[in-house]
């Protein structure tokens, strides 16, 4: 699975984490050292409706952006990771592929007419032709492209160049070659569920839901953690051990899902990522280390 084409490699030293009451910096030093530091969003900095980011204003964010700079030492390109509902993404089989981008473009685009409330020429796309399926099934990422372009033309305001923007789901994806086991990895946002499972480093299964915010008791994560499983044996076809990473912003939840997961049959939970550790304490204190997980994933190359 050629994850470069979301991903850089080697790992970008600086990346922004961001969601909606705040964004953070990491950004990993000359002599490996990760430095953090994170500020509040003010009313009016972002909007995002029901299919994912809609606009930036640089005229709240960018001070913002400006203040948390410094801690980049100068550093010029960044790693941008937006919450998972922000985009979309989608596995999307076909029958036949064209062979120049443009027109395959063009055939995510009319199939993401029928699953998306926006016109499809207003969709900037990232699209990975899958290995194991002759190129017949895609892994798409879709977002509004007035809201792609005003988060470049956001930090380009401040001197830096935007190299990548992604998801938390895909910047915590394992990208260590030779992973032993099928990898489900089950991340959750305060409105959003994602699950994904990787057979071989491959997608396999991607399923996404939006949350009513009314659903933090956790019975709606885990009815559809408990389906996806069922569906990942019954039908995908995936037996014995799966490892599983999970990822809650919310340490209640995050909770909640590993009491699930040690009563699962077959789910091993995954190691715990080590890396260099983020400093000063307090903003990790502040935050909580899922929050800048999907950063440091990105900067330390754990996950590369």
């Amino acid at each position: 699975m050629n994850w470069e084409q979301f991903f850089t490699s080697p790992p970008p030293s600086t990346g922004w984490v961001f969601d909606s009451e705040m964004v953070a910096v990491a950004h990993r030093s000359k002599t490996e050292e990760v430095h953090c530091a994170a500020e509040d969003i003010p009313a009016g900095g972002l909007d995002v409706g029901p299919v994912g980011l809609q606009a930036i204003h640089d005229d709240v964010l960018g001070p913002v952006l400006a203040r948390l700079k410094g801690v980049a030492e100068g550093t010029g390109t960044a790693a941008v990771v937006v919450p998972t509902g922000w985009l979309r993404s989608f596995l999307i089989d076909v029958d036949q592929l064209p062979r120049r981008e443009d027109e395959l473009n063009d055939v995510v685009r009319w199939r993401l007419k029928k699953l998306l409330p926006i016109p499809p020429a207003e969709l900037r796309l990232s699209v990975i032709r899958l290995p194991e399926s002759d190129g017949r099934r895609l892994l798409v990422m879709a977002g509004i492209e007035r809201a792609m372009a005003a988060i470049e033309a956001c930090y380009s305001s401040i001197g830096i160049e935007v190299g990548l923007i992604t998801t938390r789901l895909f910047a915590l994806v394992p990208r260590l070659a030779g992973t032993p086991l099928p990898t489900l990895v089950i991340q959750h946002e305060k409105s959003f569920l994602s699950l994904l499972l990787l057979v071989d480093g491959v997608p396999r299964l991607l399923r996404t839901k939006p949350l009513p915010l009314s659903a933090g008791g956790g019975e709606t994560v885990l009815r559809e953690a408990t389906l996806t499983l069922g569906f990942i044996r019954d039908s995908v076809g995936v037996g014995g051990e799966i490892e599983v990473r999970l990822n809650s912003e919310r340490p209640e939840m995050d909770a909640t899902m590993r009491n699930w997961l040690a009563e699962q049959t077959g789910l091993v939970p995954a190691a715990e990522m080590v890396g260099p550790p983020c400093g000063p304490t307090t903003v990790v204190s502040r935050l909580g280390a899922a929050r800048l997980a999907p950063a440091l994933a990105v900067v330390s190359g754990e996950l590369r």
